[in-house]
């Protein structure tokens, strides 16, 4: 009798285009998760294998390079409105930040918001009861660490595809070390937390709910004389102040009430889940540590901000009394 063979049977590679496409592939009888186990990097928490999300990833990002390129004509051919679109700097700044920043992340806090209740609920009504409820008690820690969750998966895709694309525009546009810096660490933490795959739970929020303030601020950014176009503001002033208050607005629920919560949340069960037994901890302690690592630094990074909008507030409170 021939022995079955211990190598698993490989997945075909297809694109990932619905949320169905991205349930859990992983078949019923692995019920000790061995390929879970042995390979993180290339089956992740179950869900479609690495090859597939390369592949999807490559067509999403060809996808927002055409759409980019599909903007920056409609804008060329609307270019009467105003002599400020004649320039053609001006145009390929403006379908960048609409068609690529702001599209991405509006396709990201979309899945979030659809999918809030079904993967973090508990968060949710621990923050609706000001913390008066034990949805987030520790026996669900394990859960929100290592359960997957389709729509997250789909999330992270969608963002580690905004990510490489950001990348290229930002080397392309010089916008500074800085930035380059900040799209290795947020495309690091994406790729991670779907291979080896881990804190799909808090996913929703990290790279979907609290970028509705990043979504906004794209916008806002055709405005700044360094990054968008020079004498935008002149031409829509009231756009500007109402794309203005709406960020401070977003940034004040999203980044400094409901960041500390779940940020605190985050620590917490990430802590319970490197001292765990789970077999699923094993593979994945590396990358929680750069998960905490990368958190900690967004979070220092959310006090230079909200000084910065401070100031920024005392400037703009002063143009318009005067």
């Amino acid at each position: 009798m021939c022995r079955p063979s211990q190598n698993p049977i490989k997945p075909p590679l297809r694109l990932l285009l619905t949320h169905e496409s991205f349930n859990s592939t992983i078949p019923a009888k692995d019920d000790t998760n061995k390929l879970l186990q042995h390979s993180p990097y290339r089956y992740g928490l179950g869900g479609p294998d690495s090859m597939s999300t390369l592949l999807t990833v490559s067509v999403k990002v060809l996808f927002l390079f055409a759409l980019e390129h599909l903007v920056r004509l409609a804008i060329q051919k609307h270019s009467h409105i105003d002599p400020i679109l004649n320039v053609e700097r001006n145009r390929h700044i403006l379908a960048r930040h609409l068609a690529v920043d702001f599209g991405s992340l509006a396709i990201c806090c979309y899945i979030a918001l659809r999918n809030r209740h079904t993967v973090c609920g508990e968060l949710i009504t621990y923050m609706k009861a000001r913390g008066k409820s034990d949805s987030m008690s520790d026996e669900g820690t394990e859960r929100r660490v290592f359960q997957y969750h389709p729509s997250s998966q789909q999330l992270l895709c969608w963002f580690f595809a905004y990510q490489t694309k950001n990348m290229y525009d930002t080397i392309y546009w010089n916008d500074g070390i800085e930035f380059v810096i900040h799209h290795i660490f947020a495309g690091a933490a994406a790729w991670g937390g779907m291979f080896p795959g881990c804190c799909h739970f808090y996913t929703i929020f990290y790279m979907g709910l609290s970028e509705i303030s990043t979504a906004i601020l794209c916008l806002l950014a055709n405005f700044d004389d360094q990054f968008g176009v020079v004498g935008l503001e002149q031409v829509f002033p009231k756009t500007r102040v109402v794309l203005g208050a709406l960020f401070v607005a977003s940034f004040i629920v999203c980044r400094c009430i409901m960041w500390p919560v779940v940020t605190h949340h985050f620590f917490k069960d990430t802590s319970k889940a490197l001292e765990s037994k789970n077999p699923l901890a094993a593979g994945r302690r590396k990358f929680l540590h750069l998960l905490r690592f990368c958190c900690f630094g967004l979070s220092l990074i959310q006090l230079v901000f909200v000084a910065m909008i401070v100031q920024i507030g005392k400037e703009e409170l002063t143009k318009l009394m005067s």
